[in-house]
């Protein structure tokens, strides 16, 4: 009776045991042929296996748990982009990750990106996270945006709709990857009726204010000066990311000064 039962449990474990693991494809043509079947974006872990503790530890503890794969299989294919150090890889491999790393200017590891099935980059993290509700909220973002793309692709009649709420949902720190979205959005709406456009502007607006400031590194006056210019002129949305911006620079110049102070005077 004994026996029989062990058999049993054993059996009902290595059923269980397969759904609760995350199956890692390596061949990035491979993931997105697959993607592209499923109708699911593909989840790409830029990881370093065998020296980069943070990305053993994300694995660990979020990316290859039941509770992840509860959140995740039904969203995405998986795919390792793994650039090990003492564990070899097959050459063909080693260069296929390598120009990955590249092609989506992965600075550091680990990094979660979420991609479409053509490759196109929607979202993702940078660093190590230890729980799963930081992890799904740093992914949802892109999710969105991916199931707004899909929803552009079979509503011809709201395509252009659909496309701009996929660009609002842009995360910041991949708005570099998606001229091929603002592509399609001109050809979905020239004229501007969704507001992509003023969106846009705005974009750019920050990104000259980021450009231009560091060229007032060496004078405080002049590096406030340059956000209050734009302050003035900010466009919808951009005001509070200024001001932001500009409070994190007086905070900072603010220790600098009080380090530097010798004297009870230095310090008022």
């Amino acid at each position: 009776m004994i026996k029989k039962w062990i058999c049993f449990a054993a059996a009902a474990l290595a059923c269980v045991m397969p759904a609760m693991a995350a199956e890692w494809m390596t061949d990035f043509e491979a993931a997105k042929a697959r993607a592209a079947s499923e109708n699911k974006a593909i989840l790409v872990d830029f990881t370093g296996s065998d020296w980069c503790h943070f990305c053993i530890v994300l694995r660990r503890r979020v990316l290859d748990t039941p509770a992840f794969a509860q959140y995740g299989d039904d969203k995405f294919i998986y795919l390792e982009v793994d650039l090990p150090r003492t564990r070899p890889l097959p050459k063909e491999l080693m260069a296929q990750n390598n120009a990955l790393v590249k092609r989506y200017g992965v600075g550091g590891f680990p990094t979660i990106m979420v991609l479409d099935e053509k490759g196109h980059a929607l979202g993702g993290f940078t660093g190590g996270m230890t729980r799963l509700p930081d992890v799904i909220k740093s992914l949802d973002p892109a999710w969105q945006v991916f199931q707004n793309l899909k929803a552009a692709e079979t509503d011809s009649a709201s395509r252009a709709e659909h496309l701009a709420a996929a660009y609002a949902l842009y995360p910041d720190s991949h708005r570099k990857h998606n001229a091929w979205l603002q592509e399609l959005l001109e050809a979905a709406d020239p004229e501007d009726k969704t507001g992509w456009k003023t969106t846009r502007a705005a974009e750019q607006q920050m990104q000259l204010l980021q450009e231009e400031l560091p060229r007032y590194i060496m004078s405080r006056q002049a590096m406030l000066d340059c956000y209050d210019r734009y302050l003035a002129e900010a466009l919808p949305g951009n005001r509070s990311r200024i001001l932001v911006l500009k409070s994190r620079y007086l905070n900072g110049a603010a220790v600098l000064v009080l380090r530097r102070a010798r004297t009870v005077n230095d310090v008022l």
